[in-house]
């Protein structure tokens, strides 16, 4: 299960506009209004690239023998900071018009080399951080703190920044073997915004728009333009979501227990001829493969976050290991619950297995999985409207806080990312339902007899795993989700396992794949709508095959 989905969306305003692909925006150099085409998709990679070679031709870089990789990413810290200060209407101006929230990271390397070159393009198009990484005995000049401002206020004028609208914060300089660096802040007037902190936090401070520029020698090896967040904001939001972190543990802790317990149910009855395995090995595969899939489609991401230090050849085998690993831990976790819970439910809940293990064995045209679909549709889009009913009573009533999610996202990194709805809510839907509601229903069930107990010990373990999320305070998203998981396990016992997957990969499917659904470029939005529609695939083609028999 993934964030909660609110109807509150940063940039909204210009996504009045996004059918056409154009935003207007405010080019803070200038002063001025222009209209850019916000890089906002996969398909824009090339233009980000594009962008950023172009501005490193200017400086001089010659990229022909580097390795090129490219991650897209957002400022979170900031992005939480601008809308807990200022409200959402502000912070949705100030993310698109003032400072740049998202952007393209393009990197440049040599594996074995320390040197690389970096550079972040906004999806305005523009050039908003780069960084020229050189080993620290690289030779340079010995240029004066004033002789190396003087050279970075060049490079800023050069960008469009105009000195008379900035103030110079900080200035610092390093002496290394065979140069001199230095290192210049400024803030950008009428940008600061106050930080009054909470009844537990240290005191306050103030948020401010900033440039910064680092001098190599004599030569700009540094730039970026961001929002600074006050040191105590940082560490009340990094103490937050420590705690959160921390219940999530916990309930991480909880499910291995929970899986090992499956595992030692799978073995006992196997013994007695009561585990049928086909149908768990069947979704295990399914998992396993979709996690190698992911893995796949991942790359880009994997490719950026090279170390150069490491042989490039190592690297990828690490990155092998590590796949094969993962999705055999996944596969593993949906065998062993699937398989225990399978067993336990035929005693505990009989009916709540209907059409679950034709399903798993490829058979998609049941009756049961039919009425599965539809049920699991209508539980899928109630369960994302209580989602919203549940933070607008605790924003309202209990003074609950969550940030609205941007109108990005990080699955644009990935090869084909309209795939990641289908491949990372058919994971979770399988995993979870199968261990939580199958097993976990069953296992309490079984040995208290307590109904109650079945559908909350479950539902918590469940729900508080999903603790790390930025929802204040922490644990709230634990009992949005204790709740959520009950109702879950109602749904369990009266309309069965399936439409309770089908459920959770509707809601998870919606909640990634809504990024792509309002991109306004079309094959995103097409292909998401297809994406989600998967689940309807059982539904439909019984009803054709219904339709033959008659």
């Amino acid at each position: 299960m993934t964030h909660p989905v609110l109807p509150l969306w940063i940039n909204g305003k210009a996504r009045a506009s996004s059918s056409s692909r154009t935003a207007e925006v405010f080019n803070p150099a200038t002063g001025k209004a222009i209209r850019r085409t916000p890089l906002a998709s996969k398909q824009d990679v090339e233009l980000a690239v594009a962008a950023a070679r172009a501005f490193l031709g200017k400086q001089g870089a010659d990229l022909g023998a580097y390795r090129e990789a490219v991650q897209f990413g957002g400022d979170d810290s900031a992005l939480v900071f601008l809308q807990r200060t200022i409200g959402l209407d502000s912070a949705s101006r100030w993310a698109r018009d003032r400072v740049p929230i998202w952007a393209w990271h393009v990197r440049w390397f040599r594996p074995g080399q320390k040197e690389e070159w970096r550079v972040a393009v906004g999806v305005e198009g523009r050039v908003e951080a780069f960084l020229h990484v050189i080993p620290e005995a690289a030779p340079g000049a010995d240029l004066s703190q004033d002789s190396a401002q003087a050279l970075a206020e060049r490079f800023l004028t050069g960008l469009g920044w105009r000195l008379a609208d900035v103030d110079r914060v900080e200035a610092s300089s390093q002496r290394r073997d065979k140069r001199t660096d230095h290192h210049f802040a400024w803030e950008q007037h009428g940008t600061r915004i106050p930080w009054a902190g909470t009844a537990d936090s240290q005191g306050g401070g103030s948020g401010a728009i900033r440039l910064t520029v680092d001098v190599q020698g004599d030569a700009v090896g540094g730039y970026q333009h961001f929002l600074k967040v006050p040191d105590a904001f940082g560490r009340e939001l990094h103490g937050a979501m420590s705690v959160g972190s921390f219940l999530a543990l916990g309930a991480l802790g909880l499910t291995f227990v929970l899986v090992l317990v499956a595992l030692g149910i799978a073995i006992a009855r196997y013994r007695r001829d009561d585990i049928r395995w086909r149908p768990a090995l069947g979704l295990a595969g399914l998992v396993a493969g979709l996690v190698l899939l992911q893995g796949a489609l991942s790359w880009p991401a994997a490719q950026y976050g090279y170390l150069t230090q490491i042989p490039w050849g190592a690297y990828l085998g690490i990155l092998a290991v590590s796949l094969l690993f993962g999705a055999a831990v996944y596969g593993l976790w949906a065998l062993f619950p699937t398989a225990a819970g399978e067993s336990l439910g035929r005693e505990t809940f009989p009916a709540s297995l209907a059409g679950f293990v034709e399903a798993a064995r490829g058979r998609l045209r049941s009756p049961e999985l039919a009425r599965a679909s539809w049920r699991g549709y209508a539980m899928g889009f109630a369960f994302l409207g209580y989602l919203t009913l549940f933070y607008l009573v605790a924003r309202r009533y209990f003074g609950a806080w969550l940030p609205a999610e941007g109108p990005f996202s990080e699955i644009f990194n990935m090869n084909l990312p309209f795939l990641a709805p289908l491949v990372i809510g058919l994971v979770a839907a399988i995993t979870e339902e199968t261990t939580y509601r199958l097993f976990g229903i069953s296992l309490v069930k079984r040995y208290t007899g307590s109904t109650v107990l079945a559908l909350l010990l479950p539902a918590m373990i469940w729900a508080f795993g999903h603790s790390s999320y930025e929802v204040f305070p922490v644990y709230l998203r634990g009992i949005e989700l204790t709740i959520g998981g009950v109702l879950f396990g109602l749904a369990f016992l009266r309309w069965g396992l399936l439409a309770c997957i089908v459920a959770h990969f509707v809601i998870d499917a919606v909640q990634i794949g809504m990024p792509l659904l309002g991109s306004g470029n079309v094959t995103y939005v097409v292909s998401g709508a297809i994406v989600m529609g998967i689940a309807l695939l059982p539904a439909l083609l019984a009803w054709i095959a219904g339709r033959r028999t008659q």
